[in-house]
């Protein structure tokens, strides 16, 4: 089916381009007519006017509608599947510089770490050319052109900046780039840039150094658009660098000895011999040795492509976002530098289990991805990872029933094996099968222990990941304090000492809560000085009270979890950076993406979504962009 879609589709593109041909041969020869001036003349006396059209000509007159002429994605600008299988009911409008006319803003895309010019090549395309879907324009194009880098293909990412040296040097390579690409003819008052993650961060260094350093670079960007961009450092940086707090091998090595433990330690009881010669604590060593290899050495040398020069500069704390004192005065941080545009900053928040769906967006699982039905503004489905583990918690748990009743079930032969053996004068057969009884139930219990193993890692997976990664785990620690005890009162109105009267019996019992580090209370001749009891007549007494209380304290530990998109804390995604707002052009937005990951923000609903009403100028009037 593939070769037909894929034979159908070049057809209808060479079909397309002969038609258009034509068309373009046709205005040349009006263009050229031979007794135009005439013809003019004539069309005056009906007052009309002859309008040759350009040989590229951007309206589409004659009321003909848009010519699809591409594609989403040209074979030599790959997104990483195979074009035969698009949907072609998702068009976009336009080609090459068809669309492109005088005065258009210039948009710059910026990739994050360890992302490549195909990042933001749906939006961007999308922008320049728009969007079709069953023949209705779902995303309009904008008069505006998109300029990311060179295209990339599968075996050769490309990127726009060098990750090896900085920040500072990253925006340098954008700065170069843009430069020399962008032609000054065409660069307007109202080009800005839009950026993903760490491209902000290059973003916003791009912007203060064509303020501060207009030698080296030139004014070409006049506004900012994050998406997820770890405004207020990236605590992911700070667990996951090996110069830093380094979890990454100790969360790899507990989820590598879980999950292979549960299918290796079965394995090696399935079989007789193994089962025989191989211990228990030889197969803890065995695993433990194998996910030690993984954890410590082959996992921190594949994360060791993100732990780039870039990274030491935005990490949660790191000086060059937030300056520091030298021997030659104060050096000027990143978030301390006030930006002179017009921002909107975009943040993420996930729902849970934010790792799953996150992970399902990353490893490209949905159906966007494999049949290509949902491509444009289609990462939506990232519920196909957390299914697959669901079915592996609930595998794992009939695993751990079914291995915890044979293990009860051959501890009831061994049992009776052995005793029958005594009973028979110590019968080598039967104490053979109680031998073996034996094995298959230790078998039964180490396989039940690696199941459950396995189950509840996969149950917190999440919560460690949170936790241990991103970071985003608040912990709180409370002290209960419950104050009882049985106070004498009086009321010397009604019952003084030697009145004869007994005094009142009253029982205390209450709780509060504290965040010191003890429970404590005033003394009872201070809090209960002028208590109020019901007396012995049943109206309300008050006086003081004598006894003595007693303090029963309990720290209780809650926590819940700060919002993320799986890599970046809305917290620091959403923190307001310095803008100068006595600028009243100088608009500031920080925009909610909900129900959105990091990586599916790049190209989602609610990006096309937002990315509209950007254009539209709800997010500030700078950033509109009328439909072309």
């Amino acid at each position: 089916m593939k070769k037909y879609t894929k034979h159908l589709v070049i057809i209808f593109s060479i079909l397309i381009h002969i038609n258009f041909t034509k068309a373009q041969e046709n205005q040349v020869k009006l263009n050229n007519f031979k007794h135009e001036d005439s013809l003019k003349l004539q069309l005056q006396k009906h007052g009309l006017d002859l309008y040759a059209m350009p040989e590229f000509d951007p309206c589409f007159r004659l009321s003909k509608p848009p010519l699809l002429r591409d594609l989403p994605f040209e074979p030599s600008d790959s997104m990483h599947f195979d074009s035969a299988t698009i949907d072609t009911t998702q068009l976009i409008i336009g080609s090459g510089g068809l669309g492109k006319s005088p005065g258009d803003v210039n948009i710059f895309w910026i990739h994050g770490l360890n992302g490549s010019t195909e990042t933001w090549a749906v939006a961007a395309k999308a922008t320049e050319y728009g969007v079709m879907k069953n023949n209705e324009v779902v995303f309009p194009a904008r008069k505006a052109n998109s300029y990311r880098g060179l295209p990339s293909s599968n075996s050769n990412p490309v990127q726009l900046y060098s990750e090896d040296l900085g920040i500072l040097s990253a925006s340098q390579d954008v700065e170069d780039y843009l430069d020399s690409e962008v032609p000054i003819t065409d660069r307007t008052s109202k080009d800005f840039i839009i950026a993903h993650s760490q491209g902000g961060i290059v973003g916003r260094e791009w912007l203060r150094q064509s303020v501060i350093n207009p030698s080296t670079f030139k004014n070409l960007p006049h506004g900012l658009v994050t998406f997820g961009t770890p405004h207020d450092g990236a605590e992911i940086l700070n667990n996951t660098r090996p110069d830093l707090r380094n979890k990454v091998p100790n969360f790899m090595n507990e989820a590598c000895k879980s999950l292979v433990g549960a299918y290796v330690i079965p394995k090696i009881n399935s079989n007789f011999g193994s089962k025989l010669l191989i211990s228990s604590n030889m197969q803890d060593k065995i695993i433990g040795l194998g996910c030690g290899l993984v954890a410590n050495s082959i996992i921190p040398f594949a994360l060791d492509n993100y732990h780039k020069r870039t990274t030491l500069d935005y990490y949660n704390g790191s000086k060059y976002l937030t300056g520091y004192n030298s021997t030659s005065g104060h050096v000027q941080g990143l978030s301390e530098y006030k930006l002179k545009v017009p921002v909107v900053q975009f943040y993420g928040i996930e729902k849970a289990p934010v790792l799953w769906k996150f992970m399902s967006s990353v490893l490209a699982m949905g159906h966007d991805k494999l049949d290509n039905k949902e491509i444009i503004f289609g990462y939506e489905k990232d519920n196909e990872l957390e299914l697959k583990v669901n079915d592996m918690i609930n595998e794992f748990d009939a695993l751990y029933n079914y291995e915890q009743n044979m293990a009860d079930h051959y501890g009831k032969q061994e049992l009776l094996f052995y005793t029958s053996s005594i009973l028979l004068g110590l019968n080598s057969g039967l104490a053979l099968l109680g031998y073996n009884a034996t094995l298959n139930k230790n078998a039964s219990i180490e396989n039940y222990r690696s199941y459950g193993k396995a189950k509840v890692w996969l149950t917190n997976a999440n919560d460690y990941y949170l936790t241990d990664i991103v970071g985003a785990r608040v912990t709180n620690t409370t002290l209960n304090c419950r104050v009882v005890g049985n106070l004498d009162c009086r009321d010397n109105r009604y019952n003084p000492i030697n009145s004869g009267v007994p005094p009142v019996n009253v029982n205390i019992d209450y709780n509060f809560n504290t965040t010191n580090s003890a429970c404590n209370i005033q003394p009872v001749n201070v809090a209960y000085a002028d208590y109020r009891f019901r007396g012995h007549n049943g109206s309300e007494w008050h006086g003081p009270c004598t006894g003595n209380l007693t303090v029963i304290p309990e720290f209780k530990i809650t926590y819940w979890y700060k919002d993320n998109d799986g890599v970046v804390l809305a917290e620091s995604a959403a923190k307001e950076i310095n803008v100068d707002k006595t600028n009243p052009f100088n608009t500031h937005a920080i925009v909610e993406l909900p129900e959105t990951n990091h990586d599916q923000m790049k190209n989602s609903t609610i990006t096309k979504k937002e990315l509209k009403r950007l254009y539209d100028g709800v997010h500030g009037p700078f950033f509109a962009i009328p439909v072309r």
